[in-house]
């Protein structure tokens, strides 16, 4: 039988062990970019192959980007937020010339007219454990980890 004292004790010891497991800032920041530059390059891939358009005037000097082409990641949370995440997505008005969210929402997810694909949503699905794997690639370089 297990008294109280012993089960404290081990409870205490096992909260010190996890707390060495959880990345610091620097290193959440670091595992969080190579994730999302993982998942970037999948979304541009699957984009590009899906619905990628190209001009149909030769020499066209077009002025605004095509959907694959706005897949863009940030280093930091929604809203410019620093706290060591990041986001992937596509580019708005002011980057790109046209709002590339909103037509890959539309694309993604249909309309009353179109029927959508879900390209975004299966991406991310297939690509969770690359994004993973490269996000332990960094944990393991910066703690030391060999395993």
């Amino acid at each position: 039988m297990i008294r109280m004292a012993d089960l404290a004790d081990m409870m205490e010891t096992f909260g010190r062990n996890t707390e060495k497991l959880i990345p610091d800032y620097a290193t959440k920041k670091a595992m969080t970019a190579a994730g999302a530059e993982t998942l970037t390059q999948a979304l541009k891939t699957e984009t590009r192959s899906k619905h990628y358009q190209r001009d149909s005037k030769k020499g066209s000097k077009r002025k605004i980007k095509h959907l694959a082409d706005s897949v863009v990641f940030e280093n930091t949370d929604v809203n410019g937020i620093d706290n060591g995440n990041s986001v992937v997505g596509f580019q708005g008005k002011d980057e790109s010339g046209i709002n590339h969210a909103r037509i890959a929402r539309f694309l993604n997810d249909g309309t009353i007219k179109m029927r959508g694909d879900h390209f975004v949503d299966n991406i991310r699905r297939a690509t969770a454990p690359d994004v993973f794997e490269a996000e332990k690639k960094v944990y393991d370089a910066m703690t030391g980890d060999k395993g």
